[in-house]
């Protein structure tokens, strides 16, 4: 089995799939999904870990793309993305896997760098500021074989721009294909992504990327054969024109105060956890007097949609925090200094934000067409045809 991952590709961009050769000729092997609902929190790391376990994020523990932080500057986030296995507190995929002695194998998948049970492993990992990524990844994951593949593809790279990064990450995965033969695989390709965040969904520009998509996954099928293949879209994401830091915000009206390692009121370390579409504000030790002042605050500030109900808190799985609240389509929540045109992390009842995801095999009729349902769907519909236990 072949699982792959497009980022970013909302269920409104998959009529225009299929104005490309590959896609339009697998989407008559397949049995698609549309108007999937994805997992809130709503960014990449905790919907791929959704979509490795089966559950949701309050269960496996993985809530965020980074870890959260009292952030001073853009640089600090650099050094703490969540790309480490160990955090999973849920049975993976290729975990149940490899206890039925199926090999596996992951080319930039999130969450899976020093992973114990993955055979062949290229993890997403980002190096420490000063640190070599070469040297990171490598010691991330199967040492030998990156350093192959390195060297073998190294020409398609052009450091992390895309569309090179997914050029090589799918030449490295159509080799481990053919030579490896693993009976799980799991590949991540997010140039769609990078572009969105850069100029925004219905951007010309992006034709490009969508014949990069359909070049990938030719290559993909190809190198998989008969294989069963899931393809799915973790987020869609929102168009964006203004970005805010509510963390600036509140230093402004002189309700906090910064320091070198975040916010400060009054000794008290408090500060909002940046999640694209989503903020949650941590509260430390403030008073209820203090968190209604804060509170009141943002509900009056501009971009605010909603506060976010207990439910969607706790599905999300972001403890010690005293309100979540959500932005109006157009706005983002990220630390100073960031340039957004597109961006993920909002609650599941916006417009336009449902997914899709696409199966070959795995006993599902060819051609047929279902409205609704969950990425949640898609480990349990993993384990069925693999034979594992989640």
């Amino acid at each position: 089995m072949l699982i792959i991952s497009f980022d970013s590709i909302g269920d409104s961009e998959y009529e225009t799939l299929l104005k490309y050769p590959a896609f339009n000729a697998f989407a008559k092997q397949c049995a698609v999904f549309r108007g999937v609902s994805t997992v809130f929190l709503s960014n990449t790391y905790p919907v791929h870990t959704s979509v490795a376990t089966g559950v949701l994020p309050h269960i496996h523990g993985v809530t965020s793309n980074t870890q959260p932080f009292p952030a001073a500057s853009p640089s600090s986030q650099l050094s703490i993305w969540n790309c480490n296995e160990n955090i999973i507190k849920a049975k993976t995929i290729w975990q149940a896997a490899s206890r039925k002695g199926i090999k596996t194998a992951a080319v930039l998948w999130p969450v899976t760098a020093f992973s114990k049970t993955i055979n062949y492993n290229m993890p997403e990992i980002r190096a420490r500021p000063g640190k070599s990524q070469v040297l990171t990844s490598l010691k991330a994951g199967s040492v030998f074989l990156q350093l192959k593949l390195f060297l073998r593809h190294k020409k398609l790279m052009d450091g992390i721009n895309q569309p090179n990064l997914d050029f090589f990450s799918t030449a490295c995965m159509a080799d481990i294909l053919r030579e490896k033969k693993p009976g799980l695989s799991l590949v991540h390709l997010t140039a769609y992504d990078s572009l969105c965040h850069e100029i925004g969904k219905g951007n010309p520009a992006l034709e490009a990327i969508f014949m990069a998509m359909d070049k990938n996954l030719s290559v993909l099928l190809d190198a998989a054969g008969d294989d069963d293949i899931i393809l799915f879209s973790d987020h869609s994401q929102i168009n964006i024109h203004t970005v805010i830091d509510p963390n600036l915000e509140l230093v402004n009206k002189k309700l906090i105060r910064q320091t070198d390692n975040g916010y400060l009121p009054g000794g008290s370390s408090c500060f909002f956890e940046l999640c694209g579409g989503s903020a949650f504000f941590h509260a430390g030790s403030l008073n209820e007097d203090e968190i209604e002042k804060i509170r009141s605050c943002i509900k009056n500030s501009e971009g605010f949609n909603r506060f976010l109900t207990p439910g969607e808190i706790n599905e999300a799985g972001i403890t010690n925090t005293a309100f979540g609240f959500c932005a109006k389509a157009g706005y983002c929540y990220e630390i100073f200094g960031t340039e957004k045109k597109g961006n993920h992390g909002y609650p599941l009842d916006m417009n336009d934000y449902s997914v899709f995801y696409m199966v070959r095999g795995c006993g599902l009729k060819a051609g047929s067409v279902t409205q609704g349902g969950s990425l949640l769907d898609i480990a349990p519909l993993a384990a069925k045809q693999l034979d594992i236990s989640l």
